[in-house]
């Protein structure tokens, strides 16, 4: 069969033209060994996804540029290393339809949803690095930029990019300077000299889907450049766009020879849950049939003259009456001689725990606990859920820091250049709690504090400047908005103790008694 190309399917693979042949990976079905896949082979496996609008001439131009940028030889030899993909050697990328149908899957979208909320659900906090006390020039400087966070809509797009990455692996945030044309080949001037970043040129941030870009060139040579399979620019539909105006967005990053099958982005996280989800739903299913099917009445009847040929047309009739007849409330009448009636029952135990395990597999790889997925109760050793709250609120955080960090490091330098035209190294974020103790456990851990803040005032260890300095920057102490270099009058001091006042008349007792010296 050959390629026609004017008729290529909108959004197919981009293979060079030629006869097409079928093929089989390493260990096809049965564990026989296949043919290590030629180039063609690979291309037609994993060609670069046909850049919706784009012309033939693009087209080719992408090919040529995975070709000569060693991917199909780094495939291949991956193939040629046993990494198949065929029964028992892993699964392989589902393509953006089969996830983009994942999607509709509750269990699925539950599982990416809840992630992707919490990631974004407290949002980050700006600051000053470093600096205890901020003036008003300082702090109207952090009120605009956390303004331009809500201007530019920031949490709902890494919110949706979130989401995106758990459904395809990873993403792309466009930078919208109003660039456009030949503009967005170039790299993005961030030095804070550039007249495209200059105050008040930010246009915004756009979400790209992966279905919709492709990597340009990148370096596959070199791995000990910094550029070492990092794409150096992308075609998003027919436009080319330097990588340097992108926030690029990636989870579960694959390992390398993986990288172009994954469109340069992670391994979709959908992907991951979907063997496990797909063994619950048969067992959900299976479970279901077994409620439906676990009472089985039996009606022992002469069988012979329908197995010796005679017909069933007696036995049907007979079958047909027992099931218009039978009813709690009525009689069942059969022959005492050739008929028996007998009611044949399947256990249900353990049914129960089974399905609930196969479902708590699927919350352990999401790394989220039953009773935040699922909204189920732990059970055993009194537990309460909280523990396995505060775990995953630690997963959280970690995620947080590894998919949204560089990222945001980038668009707080960007908001700066609009906003003020330079970069304040100082000024930074942190992102806010998930969970909050309450206000019981504040006030204890206050109390704790405090003693151990008096202990060490008695035995002189600490100062009380340094008593307030601490207590200034603890943002729980209450009174973290103090001078710590203000220490307040003791009330103390002019009237002195009546332990004082015992030392005092002794002393003055014993003074008098040496002579009226005093």
């Amino acid at each position: 069969m050959r390629r026609n190309k004017s008729k290529r399917p909108r959004g197919g693979i981009s293979s060079p033209p030629g006869p097409k042949r079928s093929f089989s990976w390493p260990f096809a079905a049965g564990g026989a060994a296949a043919p290590i896949p030629t180039l063609d082979d690979l291309r037609a496996k994993f060609g670069p996804a046909r850049t919706l609008g784009a012309s033939e001439e693009i087209r080719l131009a992408a090919d040529s540029a995975l070709e000569s940028s060693g991917a199909y030889s780094l495939m291949q030899h991956a193939s040629q290393m046993g990494l198949g993909y065929g029964p028992g050697c892993g699964g392989q990328f589902l393509g953006y339809a089969a996830l983009s149908a994942l999607a509709q899957d509750g269990l699925v979208s539950a599982c990416v949803e809840t992630v992707a909320d919490d990631l974004t659900r407290a949002w980050i906090e700006l600051n000053r690095a470093g600096d205890e006390h901020i003036d008003d020039t300082e702090a109207e400087a952090l009120t605009a930029l956390e303004g331009d966070l809500k201007k530019f809509r920031l949490q709902e797009v890494f919110h949706r990019a979130a989401s995106l990455t758990g459904w395809f692996g990873g993403c792309l945030i466009f930078i919208d300077t109003g660039a456009f044309g030949d503009a967005l080949r170039e790299p993005l001037n961030l030095d804070g000299v550039s007249a495209e970043m200059r105050p008040g040129a930010l246009k915004g941030f756009r979400v790209v889907e992966p279905v919709n870009c492709f990597p340009g060139v990148y370096n596959c040579t070199d791995p000990l450049a910094p550029d070492y399979f990092k794409p150096r620019s992308w075609w998003v539909l027919s436009r080319e766009v330097h990588a340097s105006r992108f926030i690029h967005m990636a989870g579960n990053d694959p390992p390398l020879l993986l990288k172009p099958a994954y469109n340069f982005f992670g391994i979709p996280h959908a992907q991951i849950l979907y063997d496990y989800i797909q063994h619950f739903q048969e067992c959900r299913q299976a479970t279901q049939r077994l409620l439906t099917k676990f009472s089985l009445t039996a009606l022992k009847t002469d069988m012979q003259t329908a197995m010796a040929g005679g017909g069933t047309a007696d036995l049907d009739e007979r079958s047909r009456y027992f099931v218009r007849t039978r009813n709690n409330d009525g009689l069942m009448v059969i022959d005492n001689e050739t008929e028996d009636l007998i009611k044949l029952e399947t256990p249900l135990s353990g049914v129960t725990d089974i399905a609930r395990q196969s479902l708590e597999f699927v919350a352990a790889v999401n790394r989220t606990p039953a009773v935040k997925l699922l909204g189920i109760s732990p059970a055993g050793f009194n537990a309460t859920g909280e523990s396995d709250l505060r775990n995953y609120y630690d997963h959280i955080e970690s995620r947080q820091e590894k998919l949204f960090r560089a990222g945001l490091d980038k668009v707080l330098n960007i908001i700066q250049l609009n906003r003020f035209g330079r970069i304040d190294p100082v000024i930074n974020y942190e992102f806010r709690p998930l969970s909050e103790a309450d206000e019981s456990a504040v006030m204890t851990t206050q109390k704790l504090k405090a003693d151990i803040d008096a202990v060490l005032l008695d035995r002189g260890v600490l100062s009380p400047e340094e008593v307030r300095q601490r207590i200034a920057s603890d943002p729980d102490s209450g009174h973290n908005g103090i001078d710590p270099a203000e220490l307040p009058p003791n009330p103390g001091a002019d009237f002195p103790s009546p332990d004082d006042e015992d030392r005092a008349g002794a002393v003055y007792g014993g003074l008098s008694g040496l002579g009226g010296i005093v």
